[in-house]
């Protein structure tokens, strides 16, 4: 056989070309199997370090009336029930039984800080947060830990001990009348009446207090004031009356959180909420979906007046964490507050359910601004907000 028919039957696997391809290939399937191997891991540690996960175990305290636990988290605990620990462990256990409790993650403003609201039939009962541990995981995932617990409820005070029996009788003393300390805050220049006598500085402690925060109004525009009358009463029911400057009678509305405390709310301009409160709820909206990041930066700036707070706000504001949702949609929306300042400038209240559409079912988060808009080249602009 000659040298040429020889070189035509070499095999390929002794070819220098051929041995360097399957090298390479091998080495190609080894990366992508070792490559899956890391993602798969790196993907497992991120779903692992996710703030829900503590948020279940805080809250499984409360499914489970764990309070003895709760006792040593709850920053309230101690004043709801004057430090008796067995007083606020059955008293919790009592009134949270048979009754229907959820929980739902609420909306924050600080990127660094998870808020959870608990619900009892529906009405809110608890909040808790989660702020970051401060470690991380393997991979550089931050890991997440328990900021706060406080209960919101008002538990009848436990019974005194009581006294040892001595073989002395005592001698009767007088008891004294029940004080019952109150607080009313209403617009300056209304009048109080308590029991028929009105308030003044001569029978209570008055304050008088702005209804915004320093620099939540633009400069030049005067911040309403209220006054707060602070006094004591022995009738546990006191008769209170409050009216106006034209002697019109106004309504007192008593404190969800704090008992003998009442507070009476400006007047609204009726034909100022009828014009813009559509207007006012469609910014609101906005706003929301902004920080579901559903609007972008670039949209919601264009309701912001130039150099305002508000503006300075949203450049400031994150909202990287957003839940992961498909659709959003709003439910009891009110707007309410309407308080015009001036020509130029006015201020409103807007709240409404947030529903976010999600792979786990609708999240419901409580949402709530305050809006001060300003007239600008004769369109309404956004020059500051709260946001609850």
């Amino acid at each position: 056989m000659s040298r040429s028919s020889r070189k035509k039957k070499k095999s390929i696997f002794r070819s220098t070309f051929y041995r360097v391809y399957f090298a390479l290939v091998a080495l190609a399937l080894v990366g992508i199997a070792v490559g899956t191997v890391w993602l798969r891991g790196m993907l497992a540690e991120y779903e692992s370090a996710q703030p829900i996960y503590v948020a279940e175990d805080v809250a499984r305290l409360f499914e489970v009336s764990d309070f003895e636990s709760l006792y040593d988290l709850d920053s309230s605990a101690a004043d709801i029930a004057q430090g008796d620990r067995a007083f606020y462990v059955r008293s919790m256990q009592e009134l949270t039984q048979g009754r229907l409790l959820e929980w739902t993650e609420a909306f924050s403003t600080d990127e660094n800080e998870r808020r959870y609201v608990v619900t009892l039939d529906g009405e809110r009962f608890a909040t808790f947060t989660l702020v970051p541990s401060g470690e991380t995981t393997r991979r550089g995932t931050r890991l997440w830990r328990l900021g706060s617990v406080t209960t919101h409820v008002q538990l009848e005070q436990p019974e005194p001990e009581p006294e040892p029996e001595t073989t002395e009788e005592p001698e009767p003393e007088a008891t004294p009348a029940p004080t019952y300390e109150c607080r009313v805050t209403v617009p300056s220049g209304y009048a109080v009446t308590v029991d028929g006598v009105q308030l003044s500085e001569d029978n209570a402690i008055v304050t008088p207090k702005y209804l915004f925060e320093t620099g939540f109004l633009p400069e030049g525009v005067q911040n309403p004031m209220l006054t707060e009358y602070y006094f004591a009463v022995s009738n546990e029911s006191p008769a209170l009356v409050v009216t106006d400057e034209t002697g019109a009678a106004a309504t007192l509305t008593p404190s969800e959180d704090k008992p003998y405390t009442w507070s009476c709310e400006m007047k609204e301009d009726t034909a100022y909420r009828d014009q813009y409160a559509d207007a006012a709820y469609a910014l609101a909206q906005q706003v929301a979906k902004f920080t579901s990041k559903d609007a972008s930066k670039k949209k919601i700036l264009k309701y912001c007046a130039p150099d305002s707070p508000a503006r300075a706000i949203f450049d400031n504001l994150s909202n990287k964490f957003a839940t992961p949702h498909t659709k959003v949609s709003f439910a009891n929306q009110e707007v309410s507050e309407f308080y015009v300042l001036s020509e130029d400038c006015f201020t409103c209240h807007v709240s409404f359910d947030y529903i976010l559409k999600t792979k786990a079912g609708d999240k419901v988060f409580p949402t709530a601004y305050t809006f001060c808009v300003i007239r600008q080249n004769g369109k309404g602009m956004l020059y500051n907000l709260q946001i609850y």
